[in-house]
């Protein structure tokens, strides 16, 4: 009997509709879109310390992550430890956004684009060995 009231119970409660902040409208949730990397043939330098890079069984082609928040006009890049890298960031081939960086611990970076604009855009991120990613992505 109890388990038969137990089950209606959460029958009921599966079809209901639940929200967890009613305050917020559809415009204010983030749309967080991941951006496709393509890299060269030559590998990121990962830089170690001590002795973690012996424990590792694969290194990852690209060890950058790209996260498109295209609400608030930002990219989230999540890095590796990769060493030096130039990251440029155009639209038609117009550069909005360039950096030089030394990344020597894994980090997160955040890019903030100019807001209000639209269209189609070119990451590209360069190491100093001379490997190489880039991906598009739009606003």
């Amino acid at each position: 009997m109890k388990l038969k009231l137990i089950l209606c119970l959460l029958g009921m409660f599966s079809l209901l509709r639940v929200n967890a902040n009613p305050s917020l409208g559809n415009s204010e949730i983030l749309e967080r879109t991941p951006v496709q990397l393509t890299a060269n043939d030559v590998p990121f330098d990962i830089l170690t310390n001590g002795d973690l890079g012996d424990h590792r069984s694969a290194r990852p082609l690209i060890p950058i992550f790209v996260v498109l928040e295209s609400s608030n006009y930002s990219l989230d890049l999540y890095f590796e430890a990769v060493g030096e890298v130039d990251i440029t960031i155009s639209q038609d081939g117009a550069v909005v956004y360039s950096s030089s960086e030394n990344i020597q611990t894994s980090v997160q970076k955040d890019v903030q684009l100019p807001v209000g604009t639209s269209g189609y855009f070119l990451i590209e991120i360069e190491g100093n060995n001379g490997a190489y990613a880039y991906g598009q992505f739009e606003l």
